[in-house]
C-alpha cells in the first residue's frame, strides 16, 4: 500500500536507526526506496536484508545535491497506492504504518497529515543520547488555507495518494522550503485531511551542531525571499489568505501592497 522514500546524505548510523524503525513496524505493507547522493556510500546491508526484498537502494551520482533531487528519483520509482517521505534522521513508532493504513482505507483521502513527536538528542555519540525537552505536537489546527500562509506540517507527516503526485516534483533550485512548495503543488484542487495520531518522531539535535549547518539549514537570510517566491507561484485561494500573507510579511518588517500576495 505504501512506498516510503528516504533521501540520505552521509548519515549511515542515523539511516540505520530509521530503517530499524521500519523493520519494527507491526504492519509491513510497504516498500522502501532509499536514494543516497553520497559517492562511494555503502548500503546498510544488515537492515536491508530484513526488508525481505521490499526495497530499492539507489546511489545518485548526477543532478543537484540535496534531498529534492533524491526525492524526485525515489518518486519516479515508487509504484504504491500511497507515497510517504521520511527523512534519514527521523523514525516511526512501531504502530504508525498500521494506523495509517486503517485510516486511509476508510475513504482514501488524497492528502492525509498527522501529528508528531519531537525527540531532542545529542548526536556526538551513537546511539544518540536523549535530551530533555521532547514533546508531542498536535497540528490539528492546520487548515488548507493556512498552508498557503506558512507550512507547519513536517514532510514526514504526510501521506500522498499516488495519483495526486502525477506531474508534481520537488524544485531542485530552491535553497529552502522545497517540501512546502511540493505540498502546495499537490494540494491544488484537493482537500487536506488531518489524522490525530503521532507515530512520526522528528529527531532534533542542537541548533549549533555540525549536521544542522548543512544545505538550507542555516539560510535564515533567504526565508523572506523564498516565501515571496512561493506566494507568487502558488496564488492564495481567497482574499482572507492574501491578507494573512500580507500581515505575516508585515510582522517581519516587509511591507508590500496586497497585489503582491
Amino acid at each position: 500500500m505504501f512506498t516510503i522514500v528516504i533521501p540520505t546524505h552521509d548519515r549511515p548510523l542515523l539511516l540505520k536507526r530509521t530503517l530499524e524503525s521500519l523493520i519494527a513496524q507491526t504492519c509491513q505493507d510497504f516498500k522502501v526506496v532509499i536514494v543516497s547522493d553520497t559517492p562511494g556510500y555503502l548500503p546498510p546491508y544488515q537492515e536491508l536484508t530484513q526488508l525481505d526484498k521490499r526495497f530499492d537502494y539507489v546511489l545518485r551520482s548526477t543532478g543537484v545535491p540535496g534531498p529534492a533531487a533524491s526525492r524526485n528519483l525515489g518518486l519516479a520509482i515508487a509504484d504504491s497506492e500511497y507515497i510517504l517521505f521520511l527523512d534519514d534522521d527521523d523514525t516511526y513508532r512501531p504502530d504508525h504504518i498500521a494506523k495509517l493504513k486503517a485510516r486511509l482505507e476508510k475513504d482514501k483521502p488524497a492528502l492525509l497529515f498527522c501529528d508528531f513527536q519531537v525527540q531532542n538528542e545529542d548526536r556526538t555519540v551513537y546511539p544518540p543520547t536523549l535530551l530533555p525537552g521532547g514533546q508531542k505536537v498536535s497540528i490539528a489546527d492546520v487548515t488548507f488555507d493556512s498552508v498557503y500562509i506558512r507550512n507547519r506540517i513536517p514532510n514526514s507527516c504526510i501521506a500522498y495518494r499516488s495519483d495526486v503526485l502525477r506531474g508534481v516534483r520537488n524544485e531542485t533550485d530552491l535553497i529552502i522550503y522545497e517540501d512546502w512548495d511540493f505540498l502546495l503543488a499537490a494540494m491544488s484542487g484537493r482537500s487536506l485531511v488531518h489524522y490525530a495520531t503521532d507515530g512520526v518522531v522528528i529527531h532534533k539535535s542542537a541548533a549549533t551542531a555540525p549536521e544542522n549547518m548543512r544545505r538550507g539549514n542555516s539560510r535564515d537570510d533567504k526565508i523572506v525571499e523564498v516565501m515571496l517566491q512561493l506566494y507568487r507561484k502558488h496564488p492564495a485561494p481567497n482574499m482572507a489568505t492574501r491578507q494573512a500573507r500580507q500581515a505575516l510579511m508585515s510582522s517581519a518588517g516587509v511591507v508590500l501592497d496586497i497585489a503582491n500576495f
